[in-house]
Formats: C-alpha cells, structure tokens, sequence
C-alpha cells in the first residue's frame, strides 16, 4: 500500500517551490533592465486632472531627426535646439532642451574628443561642469556643458534693446555677444551626456 504524504508536508513543498519560482522571474527581470540606469530619463506619471479642471497635456518626446546617422551616437539640433542620446540599438535613452550657442556649429558628422567634469568658467564666462567637446568653430572650442543657470535666463546675444520713443538720443546697438561655441543644458542632463559618450563617440549635428 503507497505511503500517504502527510497534508502538512505537502503544503510546505507548494509553498517552497512558488517561492523559487518568484525568485526566478526577479532575477531574471533584473538582468533584463538596461544597463543605463543613470542615463535613461525616468518616466514620471501623468497627474490625475482635478474633477471638473481640463487634464494638463501630456508631453510626447519629439522624435530622433531622420538623417542622424546609427547606432550609438548623440544628435543634436540647431533649429530645435534640442539633443537626443541615441544606443546601439537605436532606443532613445534621453533627449532635452538644449540653448544653442551664439557662435553655432555647421551641420555634419563630429565626434567627442575631449571630456572635463570640473568646475571650470566657460567662453560665456557662466559656471560650467561636465563638459564634452566635440569640435572648434572660428577657433572657439565646441562643446556641451552642463551649468547651474537657469536656460531661460541664459542671454545668447539674440536679443536686442529697443530704443525708448520721443528721444533724440542716437539708438545704440546692444553688445556684442560673447564669442562662445558652448551647448548649455541643465545639471542632470549635463551629467547625463557626460557618462553617456566617452571620447570617440560620434555627434550628429543636424540644421
């Protein structure tokens, strides 16, 4: 006569094996997150819209410009003013707002060639930090840089003075701008970049 299993005993070998089957689809989940966990740009939730207020927008990525090369690389545009971190596999890791430079790179294939995470003053004397420099236009070093200065308070020799009305006073010009080729983003974009492209990588620089 076959030996009956004791029900406890039992219980406890379903228990053990439904623990090791969840410990396999951690682990294996864990293997399968992306290696850039500090480049990739963490999703945030969309907040929940107030009863009776209108749902706030939702922001949707502009895409990757078409034209901008393969594999890993970092695009950046002029007209968009914009920079995409791109991997091998073509996934989008990151992508932000960029403020251009008064003195701007022509469109074309570059690559990073020399990399600083210090402190340091930069060509449009603002305080700067993880620079990547990826080139020189008109003798002027080329690079992006991360800073501490709001973008929107960043002057790029753009905009100019009017002049008041009812004077007889000669208008002046404004001065002129600081002859600068740095690329500016925020702090954690900077740094983003900065461990995303070590020197050798290419930089696509679209109109």
């Amino acid at each position: 006569m076959a030996k009956r299993l004791n029900p406890g005993v039992a219980v406890a070998g379903i228990t053990i094996a439904a623990l090791v089957g969840v410990g396999f689809l951690a682990a294996q989940a864990a293997n399968s997150a992306p290696e850039n966990r500090g480049i990739a740009r963490t999703s945030t939730p969309t907040p929940s819209a107030a009863s009776g207020a209108p749902a706030p927008p939702v922001y949707v990525p502009p895409p990757v410009p078409a034209n901008s090369g393969t594999g890993k690389r970092v695009v950046y545009s002029l007209k968009d003013s914009h920079v995409w971190l791109v991997d091998e596999a073509e996934r989008t890791l990151r992508e932000y707002r960029v403020v251009n430079a008064p003195v701007k790179p022509q469109p074309g294939s570059y690559q990073v060639t020399l990399k600083k995470e210090e402190a340091q003053t930069g060509s449009d004397s603002l305080r700067i930090t993880h620079s990547v420099r990826f080139g020189a236009v008109q003798g002027i070093p080329l690079g992006f840089a991360a800073t501490d200065t709001p973008l929107d308070k960043i002057d790029t020799g753009n905009k100019s003075t009017p002049s008041p009305s009812g004077t007889a006073r000669p208008r002046t010009s404004a001065p002129p701008a600081k002859q600068s080729a740095g690329v500016r983003s925020n702090t954690e974009d900077g740094a983003a970049l900065w461990a995303f492209a070590p020197v050798g990588t290419p930089v696509i620089v679209v109109p």
